[in-house]
């Protein structure tokens, strides 16, 4: 089976391989959650609350970071995450910032609204859904956040920009999402079907993310496939952006109700 062939089958289960422990472990130095904080500025904590959010189900949660800054700004805050070494590093950051948040170790297509309940916002970072490499696979994805919703709520994904990436504009600017000093982000394959990204920290530990590199224009489609209207677009939290300048990709869109 080709490389290519073994990322696409069963993408959405197997993506949680590539968050080793080790990997993990230095997640939070390739972030560094001040700078970051301080580079998003309240995007999505205006964001939400400016569309009238209480609840919301970050469903991609990573290390927590996000988690943690909308339960910080007043929100119910649901947080899953496929990767358990992920997990694991979110209750632990948590616990380390004294926040009570439920969690729950899911894959995206065991999220269940019997169980979990529906939200007024589902949120999805990190350039997340890009690990699914077959559009039917996105497009299921997106059914399931869809019906994680109040009628009319509000999804936000976002995504690496693949259109600068694939133009041969990659940039890591460390304004925005990826602000640690200990650590740099550059390009191994890339093509039309695989983009490969390589995360180099300081002690020489590297490690390498593969994942589907999707353009904006194909995630809006999918996403107003999907049973979602009302579609709009930030880079780099800009609504106007240079779409060879900005680093990722932010989408919004309503459940069409």
């Amino acid at each position: 089976m080709s490389q290519l062939s073994r990322h696409k089958h069963n993408a959405v289960a197997s993506y949680s391989a590539q968050y080793s422990k080790s990997f993990v472990e230095r997640w939070d130095d390739l972030i560094d959650w001040e700078k970051r904080k301080a580079g998003e500025n309240g995007f999505f904590e205006d964001l939400l609350k400016g569309h009238g959010v209480k609840s919301v189900i970050d469903v991609s949660t990573g290390s927590g970071f996000h988690a943690v800054q909308l339960k910080r700004a007043g929100l119910d805050v649901v947080a899953t995450d496929g990767s358990s070494t992920m997990l694991t590093k979110a209750r632990a950051n948590f616990r380390m910032h004294g926040l009570q948040i439920q969690s729950h170790y899911r894959d995206w297509l065991s999220l269940d609204p019997q169980e979990l309940g529906q939200f007024d916002a589902v949120v999805c970072l990190g350039s997340s859904l890009c690990h699914v490499f077959e559009a039917q696979a996105r497009r299921n994805v997106l059914e399931k956040f869809r019906a994680l919703l109040k009628p009319g709520g509000l999804l936000v994904v976002d995504q690496r920009n693949f259109f600068a990436i694939r133009a041969g504009q990659f940039k890591s600017s460390g304004n925005y999402y990826y602000c640690g000093t200990h650590a740099s982000v550059s390009l191994g394959e890339v093509h039309a079907d695989l983009c490969e990204f390589i995360y180099s920290f300081d002690n020489a530990e590297e490690y390498r993310l593969q994942v589907y590199p999707l353009l904006p224009g194909e995630l809006k489609t999918e996403v107003l496939a999907s049973g979602f209207s009302e579609h709009r677009s930030y880079g780099d939290f800009q609504p106007d952006y240079d779409m060879m300048q900005c680093d990722f990709v932010i989408h919004t869109a309503r459940k069409t109700a």
